[in-house]
């Protein structure tokens, strides 16, 4: 007698996948939505203050007896990431300027709000409002970075390549950005690209390889922790902006067999005995530039 192969239920993404097939793409967040759901998104992981301790301690060290130092982060939001590496970099008196670029005019504000807070006499912040690729630094950069910001570009390579060439010689390109696990498979999968194609951490390594820049590239993967387990017990309810940032789009429009398989991947890809409870992880890819 032959053997038989027994099919057991499929995996959750390959159910959620099968559900996708020929239906609309999700309606994307609005603006406002974006701005609420990223913020308790942030406070239900330990990634931020994780990443803002490794860029205080990491890169300063990294940009030794130069001053004034000038730094560019691109798409600094409200600038909570960029304040702690701003007041570590102008430490023992150093002479630091630090300009945001930030198309948000309230996240622009509130970006400068924070970096003139820290009352720092040798810190020169600065911000201005418009697209990366329409702007000009002007004198040489020693740090260009992109922290969480890079999803959003519509052309990496033409992205790269203007942050490239606003560094000086020495200077270092620093982008934090996920790579493609299970969290961002969701995304990935879920969010409404609108024909546009999303950037992860192997992108950018690609794209860094093809300029011969890897052998010039260093990778830190810093995993932080998300708590999704309100998702998992209300996903309609305290859960459901989590849920919204986590996939991009509004979650309550997804059919409720399309949210179980979602519910179902999440649980799969929790910490052992832990449900809700997901890896969260960034790479943070510094290039020193030649």
């Amino acid at each position: 007698m032959g053997s038989v192969t027994v099919m057991g239920p499929p995996l959750p993404l390959d159910g959620l996948r099968a559900q996708l097939l020929d239906r609309p793409a999700l309606p994307a967040l609005s603006p406002q939505r974006y701005a609420r759901t990223h913020s308790l998104y942030e406070s239900a992981s330990d990634q931020r203050p994780r990443l803002q301790s490794w860029l205080a301690a990491e890169l300063p060290p990294r940009i030794p007896g130069r001053e004034p130092v000038r730094i560019v982060g691109v798409g600094v939001g409200d600038g909570s990431v960029d304040a702690p590496l701003a007041a570590a970099l102008a430490a023992d008196g150093r002479r630091v300027h630090y300009t945001g670029v930030e198309p948000h005019p309230p996240s622009a504000a509130e970006f400068i709000n924070r970096l003139d807070a820290l009352d720092l006499a040798t810190l020169t912040p600065a911000v201005v409002v418009e697209e990366f690729t329409d702007y000009d630094a002007g004198p040489p950069a020693d740090l260009v970075h992109f922290v969480h910001s890079l999803y959003y570009v519509a052309d990496l390579s033409a992205a790269l390549d203007h942050a490239l060439g606003m560094i000086k010689p020495g200077g270092l390109l620093v982008a934090a950005i996920a790579p493609l696990l299970p969290l961002c498979v969701l995304t990935e999968l879920l969010c409404p690209w609108a024909g546009r194609k999303p950037w992860f951490a192997e992108d950018v390594h690609a794209q860094l390889g093809l300029r011969g820049l890897s052998s010039k590239t260093e990778t830190r993967t810093i995993v932080g922790h998300l708590d999704a387990r309100e998702a998992l017990s209300d996903s309609l309810g305290r859960g459901e902006a989590v849920l919204d940032f986590l996939i991009g789009a509004r979650s309550r429009a997804l059919e409720p067999e399309s949210r179980e398989w979602l519910l179902d991947y999440l649980r799969e890809i929790s910490l052992p005995g832990r449900p809700g409870l997901l890896p969260h992880p960034v790479d943070v890819i510094v290039t020193r530039v030649p």
